[in-house]
Formats: C-alpha cells, structure tokens, sequence
C-alpha cells in the first residue's frame, strides 16, 4: 500500500464531517483489505483466518492479544526478512532515527513495563496517514508544522530512555532534521521542576508536550510568575487530561491546548477538538469497547478493555488487539461540528506532591519502580507532609 500526504491529508479531511454510515462503509473496505493481506501474508494470521471467508465482518475476526503475537513474533509479521532480535539492534543503534530499517520501515518499541518489551514495525502507509492525522485534526487549531523543527522551537516533558517511545520519537525527529537539533529541548522529568521551569524559560519553546501532570506543575510555575513562556499550543499524551488540568493550562497559557490518545502498537487512535472533546479517528483506527467476557460493552458504560485495529498498517497487522484500556463511546453529537465519535477514558491519572514545600512530580514515582519485578501497577497516598503509604 502507498498513499502520498497530499492524498492522505485529503482523506482526513473529508472523513471528518462524512456522515457516519458512509465513513463506516469506507472503513469496512480497508479492513476487508488489510485482512486478506494479512491472511494471505503473515503466517499468523494465515492460521487464525483459516475458517474466515471471503466475506465477513469486523467480529467475526478472532481477537488477539501480546501474549499470543509475541509468541512468534516472526509469524505475525508480513515481510520474511524482520527478525526481533534484528528489530531491537536497530531501535537502540545511532542508526535507528537516521535510516530505515531494511531500507523500509519505521520501528519503535513498547516501554516494557511488563517485563517484555515489544517491538512495531510501521510501514511508510502507516507513517504517512498517522502523519496526516496529527497535521489535519491533532494540530487543527494552530500551525500544522508546529512539530516540525525547521520551523519552530519544541519542548518535550519526556524520561530521557530509549525503550520509552516519546524519548525515541524525539531522538529520531532531531536525526531527521540535522542542523536543527538546537530547536528540540528535552525536558528530564526525573529532575526538579525548578530545572524545568529554567530551561523552558531560557528556551522559548512554540511547542511543549508531556504528561498532564508534568503541564500542570508547569501551570503553576507559570501562573506563579516562576516562568514567563508563550507558546503556540500544549499538547498532552500518556495520561488523562482532566477537565481541571485541561482549564488550568487554557487558562494559564491563552493558548490551544491539544490531546492526543495513541499507543506503540495502534498509533493515534483518538484526537482532540476545540470543545476538548476527544474523538475517535476512525476511520483509520477502530476502538472497540468490551466487557470482562469480550463482549461488547454498552453504550453509556465504562468498558473493561478495548479491541484496537489500525487499518494503516501492513507489515505488522493489528487487528482486534486486546488492551485493558477503560472507554466509553458516546454517539451524541458534539458541539464542534466534528462527526467522528466522542470518547472517554479512565485510564491512568498522576498528581503530583507537596513534600516539605516543594512539588515533587508524581509521574516519577511510577517510574521509579517502573524496572521492579513483581511490580504491575501502583498506589501512592500521602498521609502526611512526609509520609506515605504505597
């Protein structure tokens, strides 16, 4: 599959206001393709489409998970010659943001949370489409350059490891634009605000982006009169972006504030409006709410995961992957005019603390134990000034 971004960027637009039966037509399309090529290319799911026929719809495809794909990792992907362990050498070489993989693809990596990090493969279809959504609909309301850095100056809140795909996206968009890495700022949250708020303030950025929590210290520095920065636009990713945090950096900044709901494994899935709300992109990526059981969930209900496919991408199909992420899908129409779904998320949310007088970003605790076997998920309450229970 090829598609220039002129054609890809035509094709966002124009699905943002189509009317819903006729965008559903179009996705049923380009999921029929990316199945058959699927099937008829990956070994993996040669197997699991085996009882498949010609004809079919979206839940009669079996879903599938990490565990599964992961077990043979070189069955589910399309093209022969990507290997895992090859994946990973290039992910981690200096090579990795400057050329392409087999001369090919892109390839970041899920941070490994879990203990088993996985490695995507994304073909140039996928980049340029994904690329195009983030222009047309994630930078709607400012420039849709504003993440190129020829252009503009970018500011990113992010931990600076390699196995976390926000850290390697930066990395590689300062190879891809040499001579102008001076206007790509990485900000180390494992340190003090106080070095935040004095690299931001000598920086100038037009973009900054991190997580909501990280944003929202940053608001109180700023309201504070601690810093002094104009920005074009924040944008938010990895955590909730909460009514409050979202009125506080709307507020503090004067600026569009921008979110954005993507994974390693499904690219970007869900995007914001100027009403805040976010919406589901889908004609490019299908949400699916489920229950415990897989089924669906209904409307107006928390989901207990979802099914992800991105019809994007060829070389390494996600189809109907399970993540444990909490959604619901409204139908109702939002105020924007935008016809693609709204969506919820109760996903994970981070306050940051007060100890001794000094706010102390919270993100930082989750990534402190982040590397400890055994250690899956976490709960800190602050029961005192300097006392806590975890």
């Amino acid at each position: 599959k090829t598609i220039d971004m002129n054609q890809a960027l035509r094709l966002c637009k124009e699905a943002e206001t189509m009317p819903q039966k006729q965008r559903g037509k179009l996705r049923d399309t380009r999921l029929m393709e990316l199945a058959c090529y699927a099937r008829n290319y990956s070994p993996y799911f040669k197997k699991a489409y085996k009882d498949i026929g010609e004809s079919f719809t979206l839940s009669q495809l079996p879903p599938t998970n990490k565990k599964q794909l992961m077990k043979d990792y070189e069955a589910w992907v399309t093209d022969p010659r990507i290997r895992y362990e090859d994946v990973f050498s290039y992910i981690e070489s200096p090579e990795g943001g400057r050329e392409l993989y087999l001369e090919s693809y892109t390839a970041i990596t899920t941070s490994g949370t879990t203990g088993n990090p996985m490695p995507m493969v994304r073909d140039p279809y996928h980049n340029t489409i994904h690329g195009a959504l983030t222009k047309t609909r994630l930078l709607r309301q400012t420039d849709p350059d504003l993440m190129t850095p020829v252009k503009h100056k970018i500011a990113a809140a992010v931990f600076l490891d390699p196995h976390v795909s926000s850290y390697s996206s930066l990395l590689r968009m300062k190879q891809a634009y040499p001579g102008y890495e001076s206007n790509v700022l990485e900000l180390p949250i494992n340190g003090d605000i106080a070095d935040l708020v004095r690299m931001l303030d000598d920086f100038q950025p037009d973009l900054v982006t991190g997580y909501p929590s990280v944003m929202g210290a940053l608001a109180n520095a700023q309201r504070d009169g601690r810093m002094d920065i104009s920005p074009q636009a924040i944008a938010c990713s990895a955590e909730v972006l909460t009514e409050k945090v979202y009125q506080a950096l709307h507020q503090t900044f004067g600026c569009p504030v921008l979110n954005n709901y993507c994974s390693t494994e499904g690219g970007e899935a869900a995007m914001s409006c100027p009403a805040g709300k976010l919406h589901v992109n889908d004609d490019w990526v299908i949400i699916e709410p489920v229950d415990e059981k897989g089924n669906p969930a209904r409307e107006g209900e928390w989901s207990a995961g979802v099914y992800v496919t991105d019809l994007t991408n060829y070389v390494q199909p996600v189809i109907r992957y399970y993540m444990e992420d909490k959604v619901k899908i409204h139908s109702r129409p939002c105020s924007c005019g935008i016809t693609l779904p709204v969506m919820e998320i109760l996903g994970r949310t981070t306050e940051n603390l007060m100890v001794g007088g000094v706010e102390v970003l919270g993100i930082n605790v989750e990534y402190s134990l982040m590397y400890v076997e055994g250690v899956y998920s976490l709960q800190l309450v602050q029961t005192g000034d300097t006392e806590f229970e975890i």
